[in-house]
């Protein structure tokens, strides 16, 4: 249990307070579609790195990272040295292309290649898997919120919706940049003291032999070579496919600033594990009873002053929601520009702007639902679940924005569909030992492949196909609404 006192709450309010209030505050002047999703364009690198920071350094980089160390030791340190590497690697090669697309989102760069049909298929399969990144930050944040305050973890989530909806409802992307340096700024510092007690504490452990059993706690590949490459590879695949990422690039001034803002951030990002790691060995070692996603709130409580807590424990919270917030606002822009001006007839930019804003509410509500009946589950997972199927657009992705050969339009949709199929079901339903990123990866490059190769009279007989197909599917659909009199 987390027992905190007066002063370890007022000064959590307090540090959460000036994150969210430094946001809404510097946005307060956004009225457009694109002023909220883009800032207009003029991001400068500082508020970039502060967006991308803000949306990577989430649960999965502290509350699960030390979730994960508690039990399986410093291999651990894998996520964020993958978030670091997935940044870099956005920075070096796809910086420019998504820059100078002029695009909104990343299914606008694929309707450009292959075909204005791919819009929403590729907008849904990237949502989803962005949802269960969400997943990673709101099962911490749920627990942490209940623990703290004793409250119910119902009415736990429900703050959490209603911290998401502040954070990210009002200033859109320039408020998410602000309050995600001052969430970076605080946090960090707040991580060097956790480091640095946390040192103290493993360095008096009288037999460490004994609290740490086996050889894999001190094996950066203690987890496996395989799958601790796996990660990182599902990391670097999942950021760069990923809306909230590339968001930045599009909202930035410039080449210049969008590569500078994810450089910084993924040299702010890769340490940020180190800490957690050391402090969820630590209590391993002397509390091996508590749940595991508490090992690092419950460190912060047992070995730092009330005030300095209190601090590092808002900025833990706000690290969680500004991670969740970031994800839930590139769920918003895509469903609001690709998937519902073409269902609810958006044309205006107020009708964008305030499907947008709905987006996010109605997009946490339902994160926080999903959460909520998941609440035993490993953070990670969830995360790495996200990376997979973000994968399935990776490799169309990559050719849209290289400008190489593409593959003809009508096979756009079945690889992305059928590797999102494969990728989530590897494990659940094929029973398949091979990691999910994997089995995605090579549905979606046999079917690139025969979509580079095929002739144009193959093409011809798969529209023809698929344009039959949709002629049943509506004589179908024509036949069930009929009265039973006209029957």
């Amino acid at each position: 249990m987390l027992d905190l006192s007066a002063t370890h709450v007022l000064m959590m309010l307090l540090t959460m307070l000036i994150i969210i209030g430094g946001g809404i505050v510097s946005a307060r002047k956004v009225r457009t579609a694109e002023g909220f999703s883009l800032n207009g364009r003029k991001t400068s690198a500082s508020m970039a790195a502060g967006a991308i920071a803000g949306a990577s350094i989430g649960g999965g980089s502290t509350i699960g990272t030390s979730q994960l160390a508690y039990t399986a030791g410093i291999s651990a340190i894998w996520f964020t040295l993958g978030v670091g590497i997935g940044l870099t690697f956005l920075a070096l090669f796809l910086v420019r292309p998504l820059r100078e697309s002029g695009c909104e989102t990343v299914s606008q760069i694929l309707v450009r290649s292959y075909g204005r049909k791919t819009g929403p298929v590729a907008g849904v399969i990237a949502s989803l898997g962005i949802f269960f990144s969400c997943l990673a930050s709101v099962l911490p944040a749920v627990w942490m919120l209940a623990e703290m305050i004793r409250i119910p973890l119902w009415l736990s989530g429900f703050l959490v919706i209603l911290l998401i909806s502040g954070y990210i409802y009002f200033g859109g992307m320039k408020g998410a940049a602000v309050s995600g340096l001052l969430k970076t700024g605080i946090l960090w510092s707040m991580l060097v003291l956790v480091g640095f007690s946390a040192w103290k504490g493993l360095r008096e452990i009288p037999d460490p032999a004994a609290a740490f059993p086996g050889d894999f706690w001190f094996d950066i590949f203690g987890r496996g070579t395989a799958s601790c490459l796996e990660n990182v590879l599902s990391l670097i695949v999942g950021i760069c496919c990923g809306q909230t990422y590339a968001q930045v690039m599009f909202a930035s001034r410039d080449v210049r600033s969008a590569r500078i803002g994810a450089l910084a951030a993924a040299l702010v990002s890769m340490p940020v594990g180190i800490p957690c790691v050391m402090a969820a060995m630590c209590m391993k070692a002397a509390h091996p009873e508590i749940s595991p996603i508490l090992a690092l709130p419950a460190f912060v409580l047992e070995h730092m002053s009330p005030a300095l807590a209190g601090i590092t424990l808002g900025a833990l919270m706000m690290s969680l929601i500004s991670s969740v917030s970031g994800l839930t606002f590139g769920i918003s822009t895509m469903m609001s520009r690709d998937v519902l001006p073409g269902l609810l007839r958006l044309k205006t930019d107020s009708q964008i702007l305030r499907a947008n804003r709905t987006c996010v509410v109605v997009v946490s509500t339902g994160v926080i639902i999903f959460a909520l009946t998941h609440l035993d589950s490993q953070v990670l997972m969830w995360n790495f679940l996200s990376m997979s199927l973000r994968g399935s657009i990776f490799i169309p992705l990559l050719l849209a924005l290289w400008g190489c050969r593409r593959m003809a339009p009508v096979w756009a949709i079945p690889a992305m569909l059928i590797s999102a199929f494969f990728a989530a079901g590897a494990d659940t339903l094929l029973h398949l030992s091979v990691p999910p990123l994997f089995v995605g990866f090579a549905a979606s490059i046999v079917l690139v492949v025969l979509g580079m190769t095929a002739g144009d009279q193959v093409n011809r007989l798969i529209l023809r196909t698929i344009a039959r197909f949709n002629i049943l599917v509506r004589k179908g659909i024509r036949r069930c609404t009929q009265s039973p009199q006209k029957l």
